[in-house]
């Protein structure tokens, strides 16, 4: 499992994700710092986090911001949760965090780990997203066909006025877009995707299709694919600490 994971911040008028932190476990405990997708946003930092850009944090155990997005194991849901999650429910709580943080909270933050390069072959789940910005014919699809271990293609939406790397889904059997790979994965699948050869067999399947649960955790797929050698997942400007621009300012 990656010892990264992410912090994402959804804008409430455009509904924009922006990456913003990194929170990182090591063998004394965790650090926090602030990306440069944070250096846009102006005082968000301080105000969700009582914390300031230039700084990096380090703490023993996960502050409450983190701890409050994996709920109590004695919650009566907390089974259910943990299996649109894809998890058993023993995992550590960094473990729980990876894919709980997935979930966007009240806050308007989500937390997501970074991909897994294992020999070169690389790794995500996610949820789709913008489910409910497609067709309505999604949504019986999602309902009465799709399965788990069905295949999705990729459809690459680069005249996206929003962001040029968005990828689309559709299904393999008919051409029906599903929705889209979370912004935050996007930059790796279009430049992992261009290859004609890792194309030929990158793979994206559905993980499991949560038919009761809401919408925006419906469908957790799972991307696979060889990559280069050399190859920096996450390797986009949002990503790279704050700390950088800080020191190339000063």
């Amino acid at each position: 499992m990656a010892d990264n994971l992410y912090v994402a911040w959804q804008d409430e008028v455009s509904r924009t994700w922006h990456t913003i932190a990194r929170l990182t476990r090591d063998s004394e405990g965790f650090e926090l710092i602030f990306t440069q997708g944070a250096t846009r946003l102006g005082d968000l930092p301080e105000r969700l986090f009582g914390m300031q850009l230039k700084y990096r944090y380090r703490f023993e155990k996960l502050i409450h911001l983190f701890k409050n997005k994996i709920p109590s194991r004695n919650r009566p849901d907390f089974e259910k949760m943990a299996r649109w999650l894809n998890l058993s429910g023993s995992e550590d709580e960094f473990a729980l965090l990876s894919k709980f943080g997935l979930i966007p909270g009240s806050d308007a933050l989500l937390v997501y780990p970074a991909p897994t390069i294992v020999d070169s072959k690389y790794e995500i789940e996610f949820f789709v997203h913008g489910i409910r910005h497609m067709q309505p014919d999604v949504l019986k699809l999602c309902e009465n066909d799709l399965e788990p271990g069905e295949r999705l293609l990729p459809v690459l939406d680069v005249q996206n006025p929003v962001d040029p790397h968005a990828v689309l889904l559709r299904c393999e059997s008919n051409p029906i877009l599903v929705g889209y790979v979370p912004t935050f994965y996007a930059a790796d699948l279009k430049h992992i995707l261009s290859n004609e050869a890792l194309c030929a067999s990158a793979r994206i399947t559905v993980l499991r299709n949560n038919k009761d649960a809401p919408i925006q955790l419906r469908l957790l797929c799972r991307f696979e694919s060889a990559v280069l050698p050399g190859f920096q997942p996450l390797d986009s400007i949002v990503h790279k600490p704050a700390l950088e621009l800080q020191a190339a300012q000063s």
